[in-house]
């Protein structure tokens, strides 16, 4: 993933001009500002100078970013008078638009600084969206990037991004052509009045029609990529002049692209929710179908060196969109996004904006309590799942509110070691009431090995647990020991015990999963919070699937090893008896 902060990648043809290749006179300029910050006229003179290096064919985005920082802390101390923040405000204006061409950041910025702040999209959302605008800018400006998933949760202005991504990259390329497709006509039109008011296109009704003006400053970063013509009937805006395609075409996903359009070199095919819903996502020979027609209507409409955006709801591993990505899975031409409602190390939300705009941890909680597990993490976790091969769902595992009174008769784990960068160490810790077992804790986590070490120590002292038998696969069995120290030298009376596993880990999921279902109890959802390591585990558990690939199967594996450590299972005896014949 792209890093918050970085600047954006070099464009085809224009450098990223660093300090090294500076000309003498933006040098100077900077440096006057830097010395007197309250100097107006030292920035006014940035701007001017800045747009005759452009014209020359050299533009400086390293200096137009410092003058916009410089300008930002400019007027601390409250010195200038309203013509001087007029003046310097104007100066900023002017900054952005210049730079916005290049940099996807300065072109939203620049295209809503006439409207009223609570009004625009982007700048109350920035902080939270960085890295979206980041992934869109390395598509457009990349010349190794092909392709681009983005899975957020509903209504938190992915698809509007998306737009704004979009009417930018048609203003630098308005001569190549562009499809958007989705599910639904509705979604289309949707875009498509998006893409026409964000191109400065302003309907002509009324006899004051020509003292309407757009409330964007489109026509002032592209003054040449204008819109030439817009057809609301097939949806259609062609920019710039009379050309073989229009500029962009917008298509229901069952509607007619047979000589309608193409996506031209380096333009984007852009989908937006293609799976319609729950119920069709529950369809193999649905989705099959929808594949067949995403492939065959849209994506063979792409000559060589287009890209392609897919935006939306994954809801199942074998939806177009996933099954798009998977194609090219580890080829770093195609990146993926996704960000989730609820961060996962601090349970606090992703999407809350300024101006009281976007949704809180409390939103995102309550849908968490009304929606399916599967749901849920499709839809608000970007994660997508199989249902019809589900061996936990939520809905079917046995729940505790509050454990029994007393100590339990006994408490055992198991402890499934990590075994390489991004899998997770899992300990489990079951506790038995008259019979009955109870999940009453454990360590999910896939930090450090030294860390690890300690932390399962730890638990292992703190839940009092009296046995505790760890897989001896790979470096199991030194952690094993490691641990078994630890807990001698803290004087704890816990036996570490080690079993190596040959079996296969489908297998042993599938075999343990009676067992799970009927004989063990987890906590109930309000006992955990979705950050801490029972709410990582939990993701796991109800989001494994035998169908597809799973993110982590850490949690599933550990509980068949519960199973098999702690299930009762008759085992045939062999005795000696006298021949009866």
């Amino acid at each position: 993933m792209a890093h918050e902060g970085t600047a954006p990648p070099t464009t085809d043809g224009i450098p990223w001009l660093g300090d090294s290749m500076r000309d003498g006179t933006t040098s100077a300029i900077l440096a006057h500002i830097r010395r007197h910050p309250r100097d107006v006229g030292a920035y006014e003179d940035l701007v001017s100078w800045l747009r005759h290096v452009r014209a020359q064919g050299r533009p400086d985005l390293a200096a137009g970013a410092e003058g916009r920082d410089l300008l930002a802390v400019a007027p601390t101390g409250g010195w200038a008078t309203v013509g001087q923040m007029q003046r310097l405000l104007a100066c900023l204006r002017s900054l952005l638009i210049l730079d916005a061409p290049d940099d996807l950041d300065c072109f939203m910025q620049a295209m809503e600084f006439d409207r009223e702040p609570r009004r625009r999209y982007w700048l109350p959302r920035r902080h939270r969206l960085w890295r979206l605008c980041e992934e869109l800018q390395r598509l457009e400006t990349d010349p190794d990037a092909r392709g681009l998933l983005v899975a957020c949760p509903p209504r938190v202005g992915k698809s509007t991004g998306c737009g704004f991504a979009m009417a930018w990259h048609m203003g630098r390329n308005p001569y190549t052509a562009n499809l958007m497709v989705s599910y639904s006509d509705t979604i289309c039109t949707h875009f498509f009045d998006q893409a026409t008011q964000l191109a400065g296109y302003v309907e002509q009704k009324g006899r004051k029609a020509n003292k309407i003006k757009s409330e964007y400053n489109y026509q002032e970063i592209f003054p040449d990529s204008l819109v030439f013509d817009r057809s609301a009937q097939y949806e259609t805006l062609t920019l710039g002049g009379q050309q073989a395609y229009p500029t962009l075409t917008c298509r229901s996903i069952g509607g007619t692209l047979t000589g309608a359009t193409e996506v031209g070199e380096g333009g984007w095919l852009y989908a937006d929710d293609l799976v319609k819903d729950l119920e069709q996502a529950m369809s193999p020979s649905r989705l099959k179908k929808l594949w067949q027609q995403y492939v065959n209507q849209a994506y063979d409409r792409r000559k060589e060196g287009a890209k392609l955006l897919n935006v939306g709801t994954i809801w199942d591993v074998a939806d177009p969109q996933m099954r798009m990505m998977a194609a090219h899975e580890g080829d770093p031409a195609y990146r993926t996004l996704i960000i989730p409602a609820l961060d996962p190390d601090t349970g606090e939300s992703n999407f809350e904006y300024l101006y009281g705009l976007g949704f809180s941890r409390e939103y995102f909680c309550d849908m968490r309590r009304m929606t399916d597990e599967a749901t849920w993490s499709a839809k608000y976790e970007g994660r997508p799942h199989s249902r019809r091969g589900m061996l936990f769902p939520a809905d079917q595992l046995q729940r505790y509110l509050q454990l029994p009174e007393g100590e339990p008769d006994s408490v055992m784990a198991v402890c499934d070691t990590k075994d390489r960068g991004e899998d997770y160490l899992v300990l489990l810790v079951a506790s038995r009431w008259q019979g009955r077992w109870y999940l009453t804790d454990c360590v999910c986590d896939n930090g450090s090995p030294d860390a690890l070490r300690s932390r399962v120590a730890a638990k292992l002292m703190e839940t009092g647990c009296q046995s505790c038998r760890f897989e001896s696969n790979s470096a199991g069995g030194r952690f094993a020991k490691d641990v078994a120290d630890m807990l001698a030298e803290r004087g704890a009376l816990c036996a570490v015990t080690t079993k190596y596993t040959s079996s296969n880990k489908e297998t042993r999921i599938l075999a343990a999963s009676p067992w799970v279902t009927n004989q063990l109890t987890f906590r109930d959802p309000t006992l955990y919070d979705e950050s801490s390591d029972y709410g990582r585990l939990m993701r796991q558990v109800v989001g494994y699937t035998l169908e597809g690939r799973v993110p982590h199967d850490d949690g599933p594996d550990a509980l068949s090893m519960l199973a098999d450590l702690l299930s009762q299972r008759p085992r045939a005896v062999a005795r000696a008896v006298e021949r009866p014949f």
